[in-house]
């Protein structure tokens, strides 16, 4: 049988380890609401009629979409926005028609 002290310091434990997982939710939740902000910020400015606002606001998007708070549908949202805003390749010049 469990002394009171024993089940003091398993109850203890237990409610740690709630309030540790608890903490990490909560930081992880505040990285992705952050990383929304930024990119928000990012997509708002690729419709900018300034070319460095849109050249920055690209390069932001860039380094966003390798972000751990990036999911696989936001990195793929991101890839499509890229995909509409960038300038076509030029053609290979060294290609013969």
């Amino acid at each position: 049988m469990l002394t009171a002290a024993e089940v003091a310091l398993i109850v203890s434990g237990v409610a740690l380890i709630g309030t540790g997982a608890t903490v990490y939710e909560k930081r992880l939740a505040d990285r992705r609401e952050a990383w929304w902000g930024r990119t928000q910020w990012a997509l708002e400015h690729t419709l900018s009629d300034q070319d460095t606002d849109r050249t920055i606001a690209l390069l932001m998007l860039d380094v966003l979409q390798a972000s751990k708070s990036a999911n696989k549908d936001d990195r793929r949202m991101i890839g499509q926005v890229a995909e509409k805003f960038l300038p076509s390749p030029p053609p290979n010049q060294n290609e013969t028609p």
